[in-house]
């Protein structure tokens, strides 16, 4: 069964015992770095293995009993700035989304009854706007295919909606063995013999979540060698090996994609390249 691999469990530490979460946010010092408090709950590292020099609240907006805040992280190279979403609630414990975002500095929240999205341009130079919207703990761009339902700690190498990458440093180590071992039971037979990746049909979008997936999954201790020994007949393949290349030329170069994502699907595009250069096409 393929299964998000996202990483949602392990962004936010929560450092104080959960109080009733408060309407207001607000940015304070953690030693050397910056981190979000509402209450007496403090969140330790909101955007979690991705780095950022500073955080700003850009806004808070109620919808019923919810408060969404916006609060967008900074810091230098190519993607400027990133964005996660605090959504705080009376009597229970702030839920905190994934980072998401275009690298785009700016964006507009708008909070209903019925839900908050997230307004931005397209890339960080501008471009058309795009929206994001808060489902089940998570912020989705509305027109993408909608990630399938998952336990947030189940281990899998599949997603749905490949959007992040779950940083290796997040997960303990019995997490991570559980993680490869899901992978050995559910990455699909097959997957892995030529004989049968010349009979069956593979959908352009799962094979898109399939190599994020497995991209994502490489870069875990224990998984460096099995994954792309497992995933070098699908790329190899005459069939699907073209298609398994262009996918990951394509998540590389999405500016919507996450910057975690598309480092890890460009080393392991290098990866098996090097792999199917090795051996003759199947």
């Amino acid at each position: 069964m393929l299964r998000s691999l996202v990483a949602a469990a392990g962004l936010a530490a929560i450092l104080a015992t959960p109080a009733a979460a408060q309407r207001k946010l607000t940015v304070i010092s953690a030693g050397s770095e910056q981190a979000l408090a509402t209450g007496k709950t403090v969140l330790s590292r909101p955007f979690g293995a991705q780095l950022v020099d500073r955080l700003a609240v850009v806004g808070s907006y109620p919808a019923g009993t919810t408060t969404y805040h916006l609060v967008r992280g900074d810091a230098a190279g190519t993607c400027p700035s990133r964005f996660v979403v605090v959504a705080t609630r009376a009597g229970a414990a702030p839920a905190i989304s994934e980072p998401f975002g275009t690298c785009a500095g700016t964006a507009r929240g708008t909070a209903r009854r019925g839900g908050f999205t997230v307004t931005m341009p397209a890339t960080a130079a501008g471009g058309p706007a795009v929206r994001f919207a808060w489902q089940d703990g998570r912020m989705w761009l509305i027109g993408a295919r909608p990630a399938g339902q998952a336990d947030a700690a189940a281990p899998g190498f599949g997603t749905r909606q490949a959007s992040t990458c779950t940083a290796p440093t997040s997960a303990d180590p019995a997490q991570q063995a559980a993680v490869l071992a899901d992978f050995e039971d559910s990455y699909p037979d097959e997957f892995r013999r030529a004989a049968t990746l010349r009979k069956i049909d593979i959908a352009p979008q799962e094979l898109r979540e399939m190599v994020a997936g497995l991209a994502c999954l490489a870069r875990w201790p224990g998984a460096e060698s099995a994954v792309p020994e497992a995933a070098t007949p699908l790329f190899a393949s005459k069939r699907h090996g073209p298609a398994a290349f262009e996918a990951i030329d394509q998540i590389a170069r999405d500016p919507l994609s996450d910057v975690n994502l598309r480092a890890a699907v460009r080393a392991f595009g290098a990866e098996m390249l090097y792999r199917v250069d090795r051996r003759e096409p199947l």
